[in-house]
């Protein structure tokens, strides 16, 4: 099987990525394939939300992965992108970027980056659509004012010019790796690399619906399917699967 990033098709601008190759058969069947655009119209992040586009100062791509680990692990890829971007940021960068439960990536206590990933059902492979966005050049103040205070990029945290194609081909390599070494059965060797860089424990607090209402606690751990496990502050624990949670610090 071809490595992730053995093709690459370069667009000026795109709706969405994802929903590009999502929407072309095409582009699903080829393993490894990635789409990257300079502007995205229409870009999405998790729970439908807008993703704020800068034209040329975002690294912004899909990936095609058809997965050779078991579907009930593919709730795994997000953290498992997630520590890929991590892994070339610091290599790159030398910065420390942490992970932030399920999809972002943050700097100096900021977000630089978020990943969506989607699955497609049907044909004869399942297929994983991987969307990620890296805010490379520029500053917070370039964002909208929303924004600006939740919001970083790598030029602001290291003064330098990013080389987008470099950092692109290293989170590849990356997200390569992990991939293969889940296929091998390493799951949890890909879940103790993301708890190397996640925001867990006394230092962070969330707030989580549950069956009683909004309650507030502390984020400890993830499950081996990769769900979150918050520390109520009665003492409880729960686990998150999906959908919306707040960060409050």
């Amino acid at each position: 099987m071809a490595g992730i990033g053995h093709e690459i098709i370069r667009l000026e601008e795109a709706v969405s990525t994802n929903s590009l190759i999502m929407g072309r058969r095409d582009y699903l069947d080829r393993h490894g394939l990635v789409v990257i655009a300079r502007h995205q119209t229409g870009g999405r992040g998790r729970m439908g939300r807008h993703w704020s586009s800068l034209p040329g100062r975002q690294l912004q791509f899909s990936m095609v992965v058809h997965p050779r680990f078991p579907a009930v692990d593919f709730p795994v890829m997000s953290l498992l992108t997630g520590v890929a971007v991590a892994q070339a940021i610091q290599a790159l960068l030398g910065l420390a970027p942490q992970l932030k439960w399920p999809n972002d990536v943050i700097v100096a206590g900021r977000k630089v980056c978020g990943i969506l990933v989607e699955g497609v059902s049907g044909g004869r492979k399942p297929r994983l659509v991987v969307g990620i966005g890296i805010n490379c050049t520029g500053r917070s103040d370039d964002f909208p004012p929303e924004l600006r205070d939740r919001l970083t990029t790598l030029e602001q945290e290291t003064g330098c010019t990013v080389d987008m194609d470099a950092l692109l081909h290293a989170v590849l390599d990356h997200v390569d790796a992990l991939c293969a070494r889940m296929a091998e059965g390493g799951k949890a060797d890909v879940l103790a690399l993301w708890r190397r860089y996640a925001l867990l424990g006394e230092g962070e607090r969330l707030r989580i619906p549950t069956q009683e209402g909004e309650r507030e606690g502390v984020p400890e751990s993830v499950t081996p399917e990769g769900y979150l496990i918050v520390r109520l502050d009665d003492g409880t624990r729960r686990v998150h699967v999906s959908g919306e949670l707040e960060w409050l610090r």
